[in-house]
């Protein structure tokens, strides 16, 4: 039974139950176990899924055997970091996936005539810059020390390699003692955890979406820089910004790491209007997302406009030239048809004769007598 549970003490445990715990989620780790030999045994990393590890390896520096624990000797015993004197290991994510990391946790441990002093550094871009610690504590003998790194929080893109680089240094002996720290000591590392977390999968990375005016159509273009069972595109419409409808299909690349470029041309435009466009990404699993909306402007000041196109023989064509263009069709023949044409300021009726048959025509549209100047247009005709 609760006796005396004042409002007071019952307002903190709820401020406490809503303060969120305070956790770390590992993203890749290497925890030593076996006998002392060499090739250090248990060298096996354990990412989490979407993500591979490398096991830990040595440059320069040496293996010697020791048990449950990555044991190493040749050691930099100089004042100053040697680039070439390093331990290493490295983490990608998956296509379609991205790291969040936080910090690096191990344990360390020299041998009472090891350098004591250490460097870590991680990269990107294969160590042509990189990041360091620049504090890290020094190293200790028996029984040894656990420490963290905690860095500025960042992401690494899909399929880039990060790679972290322990680097062991110093004059000064592990165990203070006053001799020089030796070259021949040994350095060891062990339970080496990468904390942080892998964000969910993005199916598509759209680096780019554009629209322009091309000859009397909007073209539209845009490229992804890789791709997680990416079905398709649509490619929605609209004249609002608000409401828009489905004008085509393009086929995605399912799955690719490369750069891939998709274009689709929209020919159902009117001028001096702004169209906008989005794309619909579709997944195999039929979810899908929306990428951003671009708007495109169909202005006629200089242009020949032919609207609607596709249409069923009946259209309108706006001209900026002459007064008086001279407007013709033609079949796939290269024969023409007879049609008629009704004036109305600078924009021109068109009405084919007769019954003419779905499929593409040519539309030439120049000055009166001035054939230097004919502009050229495909129109299609549907039942």
């Amino acid at each position: 039974m609760i006796r005396n549970f004042y409002p007071k003490y019952l307002l903190l445990l709820t401020i406490l139950l809503m303060v969120p715990a305070l956790t770390f989620s590992q993203i890749y780790s290497n925890t030593f176990t076996g006998v002392s030999a060499c090739p250090t045994p248990g060298n096996i990393s354990t990412p989490i899924p979407n993500v591979t590890g490398t096991e830990l390896t040595r440059n320069t520096i040496t293996c010697t055997p020791f048990a449950n624990a990555f044991n190493s000797t040749t050691l930099n015993n100089t004042a100053s970091i040697n680039n070439n004197s390093y331990i290493e290991f490295s983490v990608t994510a998956n296509a379609g996936y991205q790291l969040d990391v936080t910090s690096l946790t191990f344990f360390r441990q020299g041998s009472a005539s090891a350098p004591n002093q250490l460097e870590i550094r991680y990269s990107t871009d294969g160590f042509a810059t990189s990041s360091a610690w620049g504090a890290a504590p020094k190293t200790i003998t028996s029984p040894g020390a656990t420490t963290t790194w905690d860095f500025d929080d960042f992401t690494v893109a899909s399929s880039v390699q990060l790679t972290f680089r322990i680097y062991p240094f110093g004059t000064q002996r592990a165990d203070l003692g006053t001799n020089t720290a030796s070259t021949g000591a040994s350095f060891r590392l062990d339970k080496i955890i990468l904390n942080g977390t892998v964000i969910s999968p993005m199916p598509v990375k759209l680096s780019s979406f554009k629209g322009s005016l091309n000859n009397n159509t909007i073209l539209l273009k845009w490229e992804t820089t890789w791709e997680d069972q990416n079905e398709g595109f649509e490619i929605e419409k609209s004249t609002d910004a608000v409401n828009f409808h489905k004008i085509g299909y393009v086929e995605g690349n399912i799955t690719t790491k490369s750069k891939s470029s998709y274009e689709f041309t929209d020919t159902e435009i009117q001028p001096d209007q702004t169209f906008y466009f989005r794309l619909k990404q579709i997944d195999l699993d039929g979810s899908f997302e929306y990428s951003r909306t671009i708007g495109v402007k169909a202005n006629s000041a200089d242009e020949t406009f032919v609207f609607p196109n596709p249409n069923h023989g009946s259209f309108v064509v706006k001209y900026s030239g002459s007064k008086n263009p001279q407007i013709r069709l033609f079949n796939s023949l290269g024969k023409e048809l007879s049609i008629k044409t009704v004036k109305s300021e600078n924009s021109f009726q068109i009405n084919i004769k007769g019954n003419p048959a779905a499929g593409q025509y040519e539309l030439r549209v120049n000055d009166a007598g001035n054939d230097s100047k004919t502009k050229s247009f495909k129109l299609l005709l549907i039942d």
